[in-house]
């Protein structure tokens, strides 16, 4: 302390155990400066976990499986003849709206639209329906089969090409992925 000053304004020297003025404004803002960024670290970090997460569920929902190609509209002319899936299951449609099946694949109803088995093999009529689709405004076709005798009912929507169409359906529940795709049998015998 020098001569004139207020003793109790000045601060102790170091070598008496008091910081200086400086160090202890120093040591302050290290002491709120480290919560400050551990707490923006956390925040941070929780945000991208949040993020990870709204994507995760965004690319699960968006990415169904789904065959090549657009969806399609066919005409009667186009969609009779008879279709096969890979486990070798038949499908013929006829011009009189009648089909004949065996094995074919798919996930089928009653008339409840409670989940049923097919007729194997089956019969019954069929029916098709052009409508626009939902994303693209695009007209697509899709067949509804009805097997008689009974109520078991399925539908397949036509996708793909012109020259390379496909009639398909996810079986059970889309996120799955389970599909079946029934080709023309000429197309397959090409293959």
């Amino acid at each position: 302390m020098k001569r004139g000053e207020d003793p109790y304004r000045a601060a102790p020297p170091p070598w008496w155990g008091w910081p200086s003025a400086e160090t202890s404004r120093r040591r302050w803002r290290i002491a709120l400066i480290v919560p400050l960024v551990g707490a923006a670290g956390c925040g941070l970090l929780f945000l991208l976990g949040i993020g990870a997460m709204a994507l995760l569920l965004l690319v699960s929902r968006l990415s169904f499986p789904i065959p090549d190609g657009e969806p399609l509209a066919m005409s009667t002319a186009e969609i009779t003849g008879t279709w096969v899936d890979e486990e070798g299951g038949r499908l013929t449609l006829e011009e009189n709206g009648t089909f004949a099946s065996d094995g074919i694949c798919g996930d089928f109803s009653d008339g409840d639209l409670n989940a049923a088995v097919a007729p194997d093999p089956g019969a019954g009529t069929w029916e098709l329906y052009t409508h626009d689709g939902p994303d693209s405004g695009e007209p697509s076709s899709e067949v509804q089969l009805t097997f008689t005798p009974g109520t078991v009912w399925t539908e397949y929507e036509a996708r793909g090409t012109s020259k390379h169409p496909v009639l398909w359906m996810y079986i059970g529940d889309p996120d799955e992925g389970r599909l079946c795709v029934l080709e023309r049998a000429a197309d397959r015998t090409k293959e």
